[in-house]
């Protein structure tokens, strides 16, 4: 009978004994997991940081100088960031080829002028003979520049109708004849393509003048 208590006994003391191992156990698990938690809490926003949030940091980046419109003396470079960087030679571009989307550089700092996408300009080597009194008179070397922003709704210009010589708007084919001072051939579009007059330096483009017109699209701006 006594042996039979002590076995009691030590079955229940054999049981807290197993109790505490287990919460022991447990409460090593929950520290581990509130400490995975935390380490993720801390990650995450760090891993936004350093990845996901660098293209917003860039942009934040941009300084005014690469808003300002188009300046006299600016060079110009592509628009594509691909291509973005090297000037654009006269002795690059052949003539009659599909406009180029480009972006105007200041010569003295190298900022690139494209924290506004009303600096987007159309640029093309036409034949000098084809172009008007006026389309010569802001050429450089038979070459043409327009804003690349259509007056109608403000979408890129960035089709070329190869047959006519005519540039046209993808969104609501406007058409443009970049030989008559970027006029309206057809379409939506209530007025012309502002034009930006050129010049020649050592093979390289230069804005020789402000666009001739308001850049935008709708009715003017006051």
């Amino acid at each position: 009978m006594k042996q039979k208590i002590n076995n009691k006994h030590d079955d229940i003391e054999q049981e807290a004994c197993c109790g505490c191992a287990q919460t022991n156990q447990n409460n090593i698990t929950d520290s581990k997991r509130r400490n995975l938690l935390k380490y993720l809490a801390l990650a995450i926003p760090a891993v936004n940081c350093f990845t996901g949030n660098t293209a917003l940091a860039a942009i934040k980046k941009k300084s005014p100088e690469s808003k300002l419109p188009p300046q006299v003396g600016d060079r110009f470079t592509y628009f594509s960031k691909r291509l973005q960087g090297p000037l654009i030679k006269i002795s690059d571009l052949a003539k009659s080829d599909k406009q180029v989307l480009v972006v105007p550089v200041d010569p003295k700092t190298g900022e690139v002028r494209d924290g506004s996408r009303y600096n987007q300009i159309l640029i093309q080597k036409l034949s000098k003979e084809s172009l008007s009194t006026e389309t010569q008179q802001m050429s450089a070397d038979g070459i043409v520049a327009y804003s690349a922003i259509c007056t109608h709704a403000g979408c890129p210009v960035t089709g070329w109708v190869k047959e006519e010589e005519n540039y046209m708007c993808p969104c609501h084919q406007s058409v443009f004849n970049p030989k008559e001072g970027g006029g309206v051939v057809s379409g939506p579009a209530p007025r012309k393509l502002p034009a930006l007059a050129l010049t020649a330096e050592n093979d390289e483009l230069v804005v020789a003048a402000e666009f001739n017109s308001w850049i935008g699209f709708g009715k003017p701006r006051r």
